[in-house]
């Protein structure tokens, strides 16, 4: 029977592949397949019975899980089926070489295991710091979002250090060829470098923040989704998202409504028909903003009798309101409101009038002459 597993497929000076290895083999991968089933149900079950249930956090756990079985599974039937020389003989490989760096399968497998090693690490230390910042009430969404940024700039920053040192390549020679790389091209990049400098700004200072209701050019309303190091997205309010240059948020004049408050004054301009009684107007509108649930009770509501306008007084009524995002829907409830009032109440908005005067000469001919008053838009 031995000879049978000891029964020669093929061989050379470094290895001996024979039915017992190719058997061996078949067993390490079913057994490793029963590992991972194993593994995947004893995380699911001990992930769900949390208070709280984490999928990221269950997802990059099995990802570890999966690796570490697989790695710790490779090296076993590398050691048992004899496959250590041959594996160093292919690795070992050097398939370029250039001055005193060579690049090897070993070298390009080593990147690939950091970069999926910095990957892991990134999602994971996202999961930590959400969980830690979570029990803190000094720490929005915003500054959640900033400090995972910058920690993970960071982590890839040192990662690629470490990929470039494990190679062979002389990292201050790198660091000087990229300063007088930059030089050269700083003026043709001059807007991208201040898209990434105002990048920093921003996850740094924090003037804008992800969750935060900003205004810009021309009136845009939109609330930040993500900050990268170059650009930000924005959604309106229609849905649609917005790719905005950092250099945009930092040097354009942008109005944060999040930024010091979360309440923000808004108005609503009325017009009423000469005659009107003006006080029952102002108690109308009053009440009108006191009654909406979204209308701050701590913040003052003010009604102005603006001007005697062309066609009818002229109101502006001023409001704070805590749903900034939906300020337009805000505004027209109180409108709808208003309207309603100024039904019952017997007060009526003004309409353009045109006034014709009509003046007869002595001869018998007649002329009309009209007096026409401003049409409102």
């Amino acid at each position: 029977m031995s000879g049978f597993f000891n029964f020669s497929l093929y061989q050379n000076d470094v290895f001996n592949l024979t039915i017992g290895n190719i058997l061996l083999l078949l067993l390490i991968i079913f057994v490793t397949r029963f590992v991972l089933r194993v593994f995947k149900i004893f995380v699911h079950k001990k992930i769900r019975a949390l208070d709280v249930f984490d999928h990221e956090r269950e997802q990059i756990l099995l990802k570890i899980g999966k690796w570490i079985i697989i790695g710790l599974a490779t090296i076993v039937a590398v050691v048992s089926m004899g496959l250590y020389d041959l594996l160093s003989l292919v690795v070992g490989y050097e398939l370029v070489k250039i001055d005193k760096v060579s690049i090897t399968p070993g070298k390009i497998l080593l990147l690939l295991l950091i970069l999926l090693f910095t990957r892991i690490v990134s999602r994971l230390v996202r999961v930590i710091l959400r969980q830690n910042f979570s029990r803190k009430n000094w720490i929005d969404e915003g500054k959640e979002y900033t400090i995972y940024k910058l920690t993970k700039y960071t982590i890839y920053g040192l990662a690629t250090l470490i990929a470039l040192t494990s190679i062979g390549l002389d990292i201050k020679l790198i660091l000087a060829g990229a300063g007088a790389l930059l030089v050269g091209i700083g003026f043709g990049l001059q807007y991208l470098f201040y898209d990434l400098i105002s990048g920093l700004i921003i996850l740094f200072e924090g003037p804008v923040k992800v969750g935060d209701v900003i205004e810009i050019e021309d009136g845009l309303v939109a609330k930040v989704q993500q900050i990268d190091i170059r650009t930000s997205k924005v959604i309106t309010r229609d849905g649609k998202y917005i790719i905005i240059p950092n250099s945009k948020l930092v040097g354009d004049q942008v109005v944060n409504w999040s930024h010091s408050s979360a309440l923000t004054r808004f108005r609503i301009d009325v017009s009423v028909r000469y005659g009107s009684d003006t006080k029952l107007v102002k108690e109308v509108l009053y009440n009108c903003a006191l009654r909406h649930p979204d209308v701050s009770k701590n913040k003052q509501i003010i009604v102005l009798f603006e001007h005697f306008g062309e066609n009818g007084l002229d109101f502006r009524l001023y409001f704070w309101a805590k749903k900034t995002w939906v300020a337009e829907t805000l505004q027209s409830e109180i409108r709808f409101e208003i309207e309603r009032e100024f039904i019952q109440n017997d007060i009526h908005v003004p309409f353009p009038q045109r006034v014709i005067h009509i003046s007869k000469q002595k001869d018998g001919q007649s002329f009309n002459r009209y007096k026409t008053q401003p049409e409102e838009e």
